[in-house]
């Protein structure tokens, strides 16, 4: 292909440096035009042949036939070229053409099913696990390294303690201070859990820039330094939520599998299984994760979803644990926190009273952490001047509380009775150990660890309340930072504390074990410190799963039936008192997601949709008017759809019409582009007119003009141009053409639903035209404008015919719904609202709010039917009493083709028209 373009260049070359001169030449001497353009083409080969220039034309100093000789011998070399690559790809072409071997039709045999068969989503999970266990351990080392750091500092530091202690506060304040303001200014979502959001977002409501590339670095790097800092959270909510938009981005970057990005469906289940695979790659634990993601996550799990979240939570939690068995120097693939406890007698049945006794503590505890927490929040919220001086100074509370917590975890002041210098691993490993730390002969290790448990001012006991107040309070302030942040390794360490302090404590009591038989039968604290832990963690998130998940991280299987108890037991009592805590920040946060039903009232089954719809339905009809649609959509800023009816009569529906739809309808009717078209087909048959008035001899005379009629024909003139055609000048038609190129909007003119363009917003329109500077402008007087508008705005529209799209089958219930299936119809198919029809007629339109407020309601046992509060007229005027004929006769010039989308992000879309925003 280069010997092709060089044979081209050269002959191109030469019939430019033989193209005869144009005797046009430019004044002051300079060269012609057409010798400019030779001398760019040609090039060197003027030069060799003695080009000179001249006055006016030039000339060349050596004889022609030479260089025809030349370019003739270099036409025959690229000719002989030419051909042995025409010889070179028939040969190939006859070895593709030739019977492939075996081993080739075998190849292709497998691969054809192969892709059949497994399609995109094993590839797509594979990708998925690789690259969360890679993030995973990525982070796993960064945090080390931060602690270690961290100690290093602290200990290279000998003598002066209130040196000490600036090197052991001043490392968390520092990275706390630097992931506060990553987070303000970078990516606000990346702030909090994550599973409340994906909770919302799997229902099927999107949040904005939740799944954002940005949001992932802040999401990776700040957690790193939030747990590298030593503060009292976990990690499990955002590793949901890193996983989930791995699982976005791949989808919706990667050409293979772009499919599932575009398919909603398919998307939102490869959501779910990267819910999974997140908590998979935390805590190296398949099994647990699935379980618990379709727990935590979802309300209606689909069944063909489930093995995609295994598959991935098996290559997650695989590659998680082989990275460390190849980088960390690990044996092989082990527990995160491995315990020892024999299987031979591991307890007595006698003690499943203790271990039911320790779940309903901990379901107390659990259900009080909750409450804690979400008055904690709205106290902060509600106190107007701190959270004023809170805003303004968003730097100042994290720092504060990063500055408190490594305050009381100095290890030479408070930090001795907390187990402020052992890490987060170290601790669990530590109350999951298997001995009896109130025993008097103990190995030299065991020794060492309960040395770390005690002080020579207090015990064991005293260590484990402090500890375990610690965390309790403590996990929570530290919750209300504007960081990434999980609640599950937290609830895992003040269970721990509590099942140990319970533990040693009835070991206490029975120092010789409990009698079986003539057997004696020894107290494992080990064993209610990891009863404590899971029924604590499970009584928080109102899940079963979280003991497997809890079998998974310490190898232990041989307290099943005790574990399981005491979850079940914990779990019973915190679902009375409170919601969980995912549940709890939805709430907080005003999330758009629905609460479940509280099945302890009989007359619940009795409620209708009825009873909560909203009668006040927002509709048009078909032979609307243009200016009556534009009227909807202006007093009705929040719907994103409209039902049509067939008339205000009658009040059969028809179908709903998205607002963007609507929008663009007006725009075609009264738009830029449809004006322009008018204006020049007037100014058509003006100058057709005009032409057909002239008379035919070459010459005309025409009597002058009077002086005293003229001022008055240039007064009927502007009046009677208002449907004539203006001309701008030259200057105006430059100003404008720059101003079309350089300004975002695509008209300076007024809002079609707010009726004046200050709240405009900027939007490139793909068929727009930039007028050059040499053409020809052809508009109307604003005179005409006006008038035509009017005239235009007052004609009915025909939606059969009309370009808008219209949904013929929106989601409808009819008035003797229940509200369970309402509840169950909504949850499963991730509605957001429904029109309620009465023999084909509409009544009315529930939405998620309405379900949602009718739900928090009943379960408080305060509902009262709407129908019985209000009685509404099923037909309502549509526009109200703000509808007025100024409003109506209002100019309008242009139309804002937003789609006014809601997003549903911490409350937002609330309003009057609340039956329809989302």
């Amino acid at each position: 292909m280069r010997r092709h373009s060089q044979a081209d260049d050269v002959q191109q070359q030469g019939a430019a440096t033989l193209v005869p001169q144009s005797p046009d030449t430019y004044s002051n001497g300079s060269i012609t035009r057409h010798e400019q353009v030779t001398l760019e083409i040609a090039g060197d080969d003027q030069e060799d042949l003695g080009y000179t220039r001249t006055l006016m034309y030039g000339r060349y100093s050596r004889d022609l036939q030479q260089f025809a000789g030349d370019e003739a011998r270099r036409l025959r070399k690229l000719a002989k070229l030419r051909k042995q690559e025409d010889k070179l790809r028939n040969q190939l072409f006859q070895l593709q053409s030739n019977e492939p071997t075996h081993l080739h039709s075998m190849s292709a045999w497998i691969w054809h099913h192969l892709s059949e068969r497994l399609s995109k989503d094993w590839i797509f999970l594979t990708a998925c696990g690789i690259i969360m266990a890679l993030i995973s351990f990525a982070m796993d080392e960064g945090i080390r390294l931060f602690i270690e750091a961290r100690f290093w500092f602290y200990n290279e530091i000998t003598g002066d303690p209130f040196a000490r202690y600036f090197a052991w506060v001043a490392v968390p304040v520092l990275m706390i201070l630097i992931t506060t303001s990553f987070i303000h200014y970078w990516a606000p979502q990346a702030a909090g859990s994550g599973i409340p959001e994906m909770k919302t977002i799997l229902r099927g409501v999107p949040l904005k820039n939740y799944l954002t590339f940005k949001t992932l670095v802040v999401k990776v790097l700040g957690l790193t330094f939030v747990l590298g800092s030593g503060m009292p959270l976990g990690k499990e909510g955002p590793y949901v939520h890193i996983a989930s938009i791995v699982a976005h981005l791949l989808s919706k970057l990667a050409t293979p599998f772009r499919s599932i990005y575009q398919n909603e469906s398919r998307s939102t289940e490869m959501l779910a299984a990267a819910c999974a695979l997140g908590l998979g790659t935390c805590f190296a634990a398949p099994i647990g994760a699935v379980l618990f993601s379709i727990e935590v996550t979802t309300t209606y799990f689909a069944v063909r979803n489930y093995w995609r979240g295994f598959f991935g939570c098996v290559v997650g939690a695989s590659a998680v644990r082989l990275l460390a068995v190849w980088f960390q120097g690990a044996d092989t693939v082990t527990a995160v926190y491995p315990t020892y406890i024999s299987t031979e007698f591991p307890f007595d049945s006698r003690e499943l009273a203790f271990f039911a006794l320790t779940g309903a503590l901990c379901g107390l505890l659990g259900a009080s952490f909750v409450w804690v927490h979400r008055h904690y929040v709205l106290f902060i919220r509600s106190s107007t001047k701190l959270n004023k001086f809170l805003q303004k100074n968003r730097l100042l509370y994290p720092g504060m509380l990063a500055l408190l917590i490594s305050t009381l975890t100095f290890p030479l002041g408070t930090g001795q009775f907390l187990g402020g210098d052992i890490s987060t691993e170290n601790q669990l490993t530590q109350l999951f150990s298997n001995f009896t730390w109130t025993e008097t002969h103990l190995s030299e290790k065991q020794a060492k660890i309960v040395a770390q448990w005690s002080t020579k001012y207090t015990s064991i006991f005293s260590n484990l309340v402090y500890y375990t107040l610690y965390h309790y309070f403590l996990s929570i302030i530290a919750s209300t930072m504007a960081v990434p942040h999980g609640m599950f390794i937290p609830a895992l360490k003040i269970g721990s504390g509590f099942g140990r302090l319970a533990g040693e404590f009835v070991a206490w009591m029975f120092p010789l074990g409990v009698r079986y038989g003539k057997c004696m039968s020894p107290i494992m604290p080990a064993a209610y410190a990891i009863v404590g832990a899971a029924s604590f963690a499970g009584s928080v998130t109102h899940s079963i799963s979280v003991a497997v998940v809890v079998f998974e991280i310490t190898g232990q299987i041989a307290f099943v039936v005790p574990v399981l108890v005491a979850v079940l037991v914990a779990n019973a009592v915190a679902s009375l008192l409170q919601p969980s805590m995912y549940e709890s920040v939805i709430m907080i946060k005003k999330l758009p997601y629905l609460p479940d039903l509280l099945y302890t009232s009989s007359s619940m089954y009795n409620k209708q949709v009825s009873d909560f719809m909203l009668r006040d339905v927002k509709y048009i009809w078909q032979g609307i008017t243009y200016q009556q649609l534009k009227e909807v959509l202006r007093m009705n800023k929040k719907l994103r759809s409209i039902p049509l009816v067939d008339s205000p009569e009658k009040m059969i529906l028809i179908g709903s019409v998205q607002r963007q739809e609507l929008v663009k309808l007006i725009e075609e009717q009264i738009g830029r582009e449809k004006r322009m078209e008018i204006a020049q087909k007037w100014r058509a048959e003006e100058l057709r007119d005009q032409a057909a008035e002239r008379r035919p001899s070459r010459f005309e005379v025409v009597p002058a003009p009077d002086p005293q009629k003229l001022s008055s024909m240039q007064n009927n003139q502007q009046v009677n141009d208002s449907l004539n055609c203006v001309h701008s000048d030259s200057k105006a038609r430059q100003r404008s053409t720059f101003q079309s190129i350089f300004k975002n909007s695509t008209d300076s003119d007024l809002d079609l639903e707010l009726g004046s363009n200050e709240q405009l917003q900027p939007v490139v329109s793909p068929s727009k035209r930039v007028q050059l500077i040499g053409d020809r402008v052809v508009d109307m007087s604003p005179e005409g404008k006006k008038l035509w508008e009017l005239d235009q705005l007052s004609k009915p529209i025909d939606f059969y015919s009309a370009s808008a799209r219209i949904d013929p089958s929106p989601f409808q219930l009819v008035e003797r719904t229940s509200l369970l299936r309402v509840h169950s119809l909504f949850s499963m198919m991730g509605v957001n609202h429904a029109y309620v029809t009465h023999i084909g007629r509409l009544v009315g339109v529930v939405s998620l709010k309405e379900l949602l407020k009718a739900i928090e309601d009943i379960n408080n046992q305060r509902f009262e039917p709407r129908t019985a509060r209000e009685q509404q007229p099923d037909v309502k005027p549509l526009l109200g009493g703000s509808y007025s004929e100024e409003g109506v006769n209002s100019t309008v010039t242009s139309v804002n083709l937003m789609s006014g989308e809601v997003r549903a992000n911490h409350g937002e879309g609330e309003g009057p028209e609340g039956a329809h925003t989302v």
